[in-house]
């Protein structure tokens, strides 16, 4: 009578998220902002787009990397400002200096938009803040823990 052989052992489980891809979309704002100093949500998202377009280049078709939406980049970046990684600057006016471009409209009635500027505070640029970069959601008892021994101090206005 032959044994029959023993199972496989189970694959080690997958990161979830992005945590398996080389260009991450925290450490990416992180290391924009610390670059760049300041500047607006779409322009890091355009970025960070661009940067996995270029990593894309590298790669076969079929292991392509897909970037985040907008939509979910915006809810990161949220979550990033509601902990104190990143902190609000100044609303600045869109430009819209097309010459083609006709609004419906009369010119007093016009709406300006701005868009809202922001920087890496001082808590996000701390060593200490690393783990929140890398999952700012970091969720259950750790993330209580954690933030329990790193308190932000507000600046003084």
């Amino acid at each position: 009578m032959v044994m029959p052989a023993p199972p496989a052992p189970p694959a080690p489980p997958r990161p979830r998220g992005g945590a398996a891809k080389p260009i991450r979309t925290g450490r990416f704002i992180r290391e924009w902002l610390l670059r760049f100093g300041e500047g607006a949500i779409n322009e890091i998202h355009q970025s960070l787009k661009s940067a996995i377009g270029l990593e894309n280049l590298r790669r076969p078709k079929a292991a392509w990397l897909r970037a985040p939406t907008y939509e979910s980049f915006l809810k990161y970046f949220g979550n990033c400002r509601r902990i104190g990684l990143v902190e609000f600057v100044r609303d600045e006016p869109l430009e819209y200096g097309h010459p083609k471009m006709v609004s419906i409209r009369p010119p007093d009635q016009v709406v300006t938009s701005t868009r809202r500027i922001y920087r890496l505070s001082a808590f996000g640029a701390d060593p200490a803040s690393d783990i929140l970069w890398e999952d700012p959601l970091f969720r259950g008892i750790m993330r209580e823990a954690l933030m329990a021994a790193v308190t932000v101090q507000p600046e003084a206005r």
